[in-house]
């Protein structure tokens, strides 16, 4: 095998913000149309090594990278420049490919130094970074058509001193890259086999890549998350609880990876019965889609966390009392999108062309159940801004409610909120079927309290397709 490619979606968590964290409950999460690709693959010999030469390009952030990978260790070479995503996900993967191969692999490594480095590139889909400028410098508006005439894979634009200006869209793109990074090197040395665009199954590598990629990701992070962004972009659309962080905990408190236990990073990874993980099937009627906000104000969800759970920590009884209605209130939107009937996308056209008062009179038994799910998340969107102002956090900010109220005015739209942690980053919006789709992106033109611009990222695939894929290889 000379080359191998592997794409991982991002993430879209409607419901289960902060809740995540906890094993306890779930979150419902989206994967996203938009994914992040890698490829390796044989090139030329660079200048002789010990081990494997490896030439890791990042052309969107206009960055190279050089290192050696051996038996049991990456090393980057000190000219390199520095991308600890990059680096510790190439460290922790030499040591899960000694401990799953054994010595097979510094055998192959041996041979295929021999004659060849190693070329790993790292491409991201548009939609994970803020594409206004780009449009803006070729004297277009923003609009999801002109964001479609875009070039794949752009570079992020740059400062005066030559540095990555980078505004990401807040799809969870360190963990789609760290994801695919796993996955296609794990892929390339075969000690996995992953679905294909056209598998119906998923295999068991996907929980291999999994396993290693939430580990690399707190390695990474210096934290272990909720895991629900690396879980998205490992099996798509799911209903998640995460992993019991003590699954985890010895490696990534390991100061220094090159004191891993190989043996022991493979047995944890390969052995699924030590995981606790909770994925379940989740997912939208073919009709609907979403549509995504970009707000281009930015959050910075790592102190939002922070004072959430010190809120928690500081009056546990009445946190624990929110977040249990919370839950109750999350499930049921799971079980309401459950409830939806099989019909025909006529209906699902015929209900886009109006408000939820008159849903029923179209379909009386989806619109019920429409108009109870646009209640329900109307009163998750509630209980979470009680919880922001306890705990002094802007989950829906005053300016996010007021773009949201009134983009669910616009024929069509299901429920609309702010993802994941909140804050003022992004929006969502579910509709009913792609026709909606121009309608609101119409009404956020005209919206001037908040600057807003329509994203091209949709929903992914249900199924196997929307998770880790293996790509195949276009000549």
């Amino acid at each position: 095998m000379t080359t191998v490619r592997v794409s991982a979606p991002g993430k879209v968590l409607i419901a289960g913000g902060y809740l995540v964290l906890e094993p306890q409950y779930a979150g419902a999460v989206l994967a996203a149309s938009s994914r992040f690709h890698t490829t390796v693959s044989l090139a030329a010999p660079t200048v002789p090594t010990a081990g494997l030469a490896v030439v890791i390009c990042s052309p969107q952030f206009h960055q190279t990278l050089s290192g050696v990978l051996s038996a049991d260790v990456f090393e980057l070479s000190p000219e390199s420049p520095a991308n600890p995503y990059v680096e510790k996900t190439l460290q922790v993967c030499a040591k899960a490919l000694h401990g799953l191969l054994g010595a097979s692999f510094g055998a192959n490594l041996a041979s295929l130094s021999a004659e060849h480095s190693l070329l790993i590139t790292l491409e991201a889909d548009n939609d994970f970074y803020s594409q206004s400028s780009q449009l803006l410098e070729r004297g277009l508006p923003v609009t999801r058509d002109n964001l479609a005439t875009l070039p794949a894979f752009l570079p992020c634009p740059v400062d005066a001193d030559g540095r990555a200006i980078i505004m990401k869209t807040g799809m969870g793109s360190s963990a789609a890259l760290i994801t695919s990074l796993v996955g296609a090197v794990l892929r390339f040395f075969g000690s996995v086999t992953l679905p294909t665009p056209t598998s119906t199954t998923s295999s068991p590598g996907v929980d291999v890549v999994h396993n290693l990629a939430q580990i690399a990701h707190s390695i990474a992070q210096d934290k272990i998350g909720s895991g629900f962004d690396v879980s998205a972009a490992a099996y798509g659309n799911q209903c998640y609880n995460r992993f019991h962080p003590d699954r985890i905990k010895a490696f990534v408190g390991q100061r220094n990876l090159a004191d891993l236990s190989a043996a022991e990073l493979a047995t944890c990874i390969s052995a699924q019965e030590l995981w606790d993980n909770v994925v379940k099937p989740f997912g939208l009627p073919p009709s609907m889609r979403m549509i995504m906000g970009d707000v281009n104000a930015g959050s910075a969800t790592v102190s939002m966390v922070r004072q959430v759970l010190a809120w928690k920590s500081a009056d546990p009884v009445g946190s624990t009392a929110l977040w249990e209605k919370l839950n109750a209130k999350n499930m049921a939107i799971v079980a309401q999108f459950e409830a939806l009937p099989v019909v025909s996308p006529h209906v699902w056209a015929q209900l886009a062309t109006t408000t939820s008062a008159s849903w029923p009179q179209v379909h009386p038994e989806v619109g019920t159940i429409l108009q109870a799910m646009q209640a329900t998340f109307y009163e998750i969107r509630s209980l979470l801004r009680s919880m922001g102002t306890q705990a002094g956090v802007g989950i829906e900010p005053a300016e996010q409610t007021a773009l949201i109220d009134a983009t669910m005015q616009v024929p069509g739209v299901l429920f609309g909120g702010v993802p994941g942690a909140g804050g003022n980053d992004a929006i969502f919006a579910l509709v009913l079927h792609p026709s909606v789709l121009p309608r609101v992106e119409a009404f956020w033109a005209t919206w001037t309290a908040t600057p807003v611009s329509a994203l091209l990222v949709d929903v992914a695939k249900s199924g196997v397709q929307g998770g880790l894929i293996e790509e195949a290889i276009v000549a």
